[in-house]
């Protein structure tokens, strides 16, 4: 009996484990609750979901039939045979179908249902802020395809052992596949608030899956041949493609973010100025990318592809964005007002970035100038280095850029002065204020060539100054190498002239509009209100 209990006392480290472990699990839950309540929330309540364990099975079960079917698909020639391609491919499919398309569709529905349920307003009274409840979704997402992905991990490393696909091409396979499962549930959770009537969800819901589909037919194509084809290209040319798509995921990834935190948080806080800063950021990754591309690109003639195809994106972003811009709320609320930038220079600097319309139409055609800019010095840089342009060319690319800027500058002026006087009986969404901009698209293209076709008595005529109004017949000339330069310092006039004209019926943009803290909320955080 005393060597029996002697024996006990003397290995500890059996007694002691179970505590060690428990300690390390407490400490692991006290941390993850700090790091993000609605990640462990989440985490839990997907890792219980019937959802997860019917994907999850049916993976191990696709898997595992795969690896049978395809190995005696492949016998003999297995043996001797590069035989990787095949298997590969079946491998990405398999992966490829929870990661792309049932993760991001069950984030959209995880947050669609916050909103329906009404828990995403008990939620808003607590201390986590919009930004905190999106991460949640977006990192519980991401752990659930870190479970995928390790699960069929093994049969990846053994349809890689069958040679014929090289470890490059693997690597960029698996890193196409996450990175693009992470963007499409991004974009997934940037639709869930968008719609707040069951039929505009529906269509919403529609238009999400129509999205996966697509991406994942896309990529399972450009999967296949990456895999049949693989790359020759050089390590360096890789590392650059690499780094470039992900720096324009996480640019654009964080400005839909952005937008998705915007939407749930509420009207008496600051949306804007966060989206702009975004959008900022956005703009110099893709004129930074687009820069870099141009001066490597020059030898091999393909350096103005880059500069115009970066200039573009940007002129589609902005002009989507400023057309949600300058149809925004002109109120501001006192909590927002205490937020406001006091000093000269901080007004000079950030006032532009501050919520109203009327800064947003400033912001909006100051970043459009930029872009054009941008696209303009390109082009001359082009043109005084190697590559050679014809000087009509260069003249019409001038045109068209400018052009196109003074048009939307003009347009933008109008939905701010639409908007406004919407505003006088109802409260639309900022998503009116694009709707705004394609009735004023449409309505100055067609009402001029409908009354000068009038006036002709309904026959053909050629292009005037009467039609300087018509935008896209008049970008239409310039493309066709007419010197249109008249009618576009006509337009930006106009457009100069509309902004300044809401310059001055704006001139608290350029007061200090600053309010004082009141002492009671400066007691309620704790403050101590010098």
């Amino acid at each position: 009996m005393t060597a029996v209990s002697t024996s006990v006392e003397s290995t500890p480290d059996a007694a002691a484990l179970p505590n060690r472990m428990q300690r390390v699990d407490a400490w692991c839950e006290k941390w993850g609750d700090r790091l993000n309540p609605i990640l462990v929330k989440e985490t839990r309540q997907a890792l219980k979901s019937r959802q997860f364990v019917l994907t999850f099975s049916f993976l191990l079960f696709a898997a595992l039939g795969w690896t049978i079917i395809g190995s005696l698909s492949l016998m003999p020639r297995i043996y001797d045979t590069p035989s990787a391609p095949r298997m590969l491919i079946g491998y990405y499919f398999v992966l490829a179908l929870p990661m792309l398309l049932v993760v991001p569709l069950a984030a959209y529905r995880s947050l669609e249902g916050e909103i329906d349920d009404g828990t995403l307003e008990l939620l808003s009274i607590t201390t986590l802020s919009p930004w905190q409840i999106v991460l949640g979704k977006l990192a519980s997402a991401m752990l659930q395809m870190m479970l995928y992905f390790i699960a069929l991990f093994p049969c990846v490393a053994y349809a890689y052992t069958l040679r014929g696909v090289d470890f490059p091409t693997t690597v960029l396979l698996i890193g196409m596949l996450i990175l693009s499962g992470i963007m499409l549930t991004i974009v997934a959770l940037f639709h869930a608030p968008l719609c707040e009537t069951r039929g505009g969800r529906i269509v919403t819901l529609l238009s999400v899956i129509g999205i996966l589909v697509l991406a994942e037919w896309c990529l399972g194509a450009v999967a296949v041949e990456m895999i049949h084809y693989g790359f020759d290209f050089s390590l360096e040319l890789i590392f650059g493609l690499v780094g470039s798509a992900v720096l324009i995921c996480i640019a654009l990834g964080h400005l839909l973010l952005t937008v998705t935190a915007a939407q749930l948080t509420p009207i008496s806080e600051n949306r804007s100025t966060k989206i702009r800063v975004s959008l900022l950021m956005v703009t110099a990754v893709t004129v930074s990318l687009s820069s870099v591309w141009a001066m490597r690109s020059v030898d091999d003639g393909t350096s103005a592809g880059f500069i115009v195809a970066g200039g573009v994106a940007l002129l589609m972003i902005w002009t989507f964005a400023g057309s949600m811009l300058v149809a925004e709320s002109p109120v501001i609320t006192p909590r927002v007002q205490r937020e406001l930038p006091m000093s000269f220079l901080a007004r000079a600097a950030f006032t532009w970035l501050t919520p109203g319309p009327a800064t947003g139409l400033v912001f909006t055609v100051l970043n459009i100038l930029l872009v054009a800019s941008f696209l303009v010095i390109g082009i001359a840089w082009l043109d005084t280095s190697s590559v050679s342009m014809p000087p009509s060319f260069r003249s019409m690319f001038i045109q068209f850029v400018f052009g196109y800027a003074a048009y939307l500058t003009c347009f933008l002026v109008s939905v701010y002065v639409l908007m406004r006087l919407i505003r006088l009986t109802n409260q639309p969404r900022v998503e009116v204020g694009f709707a705004a901009l394609a009735v004023v698209a449409v309505f100055t293209a067609l009402l001029p060539y409908a009354i000068e076709l009038y006036l002709s008595d309904f026959r053909t005529y050629q292009y005037s100054l009467w039609q300087s109004t018509n935008w896209a017949w008049t970008l239409y000339e310039i493309l066709d190498s007419n010197d249109l330069s008249g009618s576009i310092t006509v337009i930006g006039f106009v457009g100069a002239s509309g902004l300044f004209f809401v310059l001055f019926f704006n001139p608290q943009l350029v007061w200090p509009r600053r309010i004082a803290t009141p002492k009671r909320v400066l007691e309620e955080h704790g403050e101590s209100g010098k």
